[in-house]
């Protein structure tokens, strides 16, 4: 329907900010797995709300980007997973002793409060209108609601002025920030402990959010840190277990019915965790896990065959 008209709507859509009669849709809400998890999932119609939230979104990125700390990631151009692993291998690898803070906030984005997340947006915009539009989507539902396109980067925003006093005030030997899942790096148990006790105070205090009772403080070279799909230590980097057997599982279904899968399903199913395994420890395992069904059915690099090759040799020694 929009389509066949676009202009006739995208003027609509001018007119009811312009005259501020634009005010969120009714969410749909529904229950829905995620992972090992079930989560309470708001959606709104994709015209008006959807578009506008993505202009939105569009216009105050830049600014918003520019307050936040390095090392904070999830939904922020150029930043995702593989930016977290190149930035915690940096401050990990070949440096044994340290010790690792683990912490996630408890039902982080049904928790956030409307007046400090207002307050944090006008550190960065000044703008009336643009800010009656945030506090429109921000006062729609109670917390910041899961589903909404603005609501990853309200849950950043939401955090910055924390990142910022953990760097500049606590100054840890490394902090990381993925949307609520935070990793504290420490060179000893006794001042990890100290951070803990503080900053989840802060947390309390400045932001109203409560930390899981599920935190853990343990050496890194003896469990690793299990971040953004990886587990790391000093000596390296692998993929985390869930991703290793999600491969196995994936080859195995590929094996015993090729027949059932479309060809973009086989080479979309093994190839996505390519990206997982292309850059740790892990690419004789891929290409272990690589079958004759699968290569048949995929584009691979010369380079891959080259590597697959190669790999194969390692294990025909072995």
């Amino acid at each position: 329907m929009i389509e066949s008209n676009p202009e006739y709507y995208f003027h609509w859509i001018q007119d009811s900010l312009k005259s501020k009669k634009f005010t969120t849709s009714k969410y749909e809400v529904m229950d829905r797995w995620d992972g090992k998890k079930m989560r309470v999932i708001y959606k709104l119609p994709y015209f008006p709300d959807r578009i506008i939230q993505h202009a939105l979104v569009q216009v105050c990125e830049p600014f918003w980007k520019s307050g936040f700390i390095r090392d904070t990631f999830q939904s922020i151009v150029g930043r995702g997973a593989n930016d977290a692993r190149k930035r915690v291998e940096k401050f990990v690898k070949g440096r044994p002793g340290l010790f690792a803070l683990k912490f996630d906030i408890h039902q982080y984005y049904p928790s956030i409060n409307s007046d400090i997340l207002k307050k944090e947006i006008r550190k960065k915009i000044k703008c009336k209108d643009t800010l009656w539009l945030i506090d429109d989507i921000i006062d729609s539902a109670d917390g910041s609601p899961i589903g909404n396109y603005t609501s990853q980067y309200f849950g950043n925003i939401n955090l910055s002025s924390f990142d910022w006093w953990m760097k500049q005030t606590v100054k840890p030997y490394g902090y990381f920030r993925y949307c609520d899942d935070i990793v504290v790096l420490t060179n000893s148990s006794r001042e990890a402990h100290q951070i803990r006790k503080i900053s989840f105070d802060k947390l309390m205090t400045d932001h109203a959010l409560r930390v899981k009772s599920n935190w853990q403080i343990f050496p890194v070279d003896d469990r690793g840190i299990d971040f953004v799909g990886y587990v790391f230590r000093s000596t390296g980097t692998r993929i985390r277990k869930s991703i290793a057997k999600g491969i196995t599982k994936k080859r195995r279904l590929i094996s015993r019915s090729p027949s059932d899968m479309t060809e973009y399903q086989i080479a979309n199913g093994m190839m996505s965790y390519w990206g997982w395994c292309k850059n740790v420890q892990a690419k004789k395992f891929w290409f272990s896990n690589l079958t004759d069904e699968v290569l048949n059915k995929i584009e691979i690099s010369k380079e891959s065959i080259k590597e697959r090759q190669r790999c194969r040799l390692i294990q025909k020694r072995s």
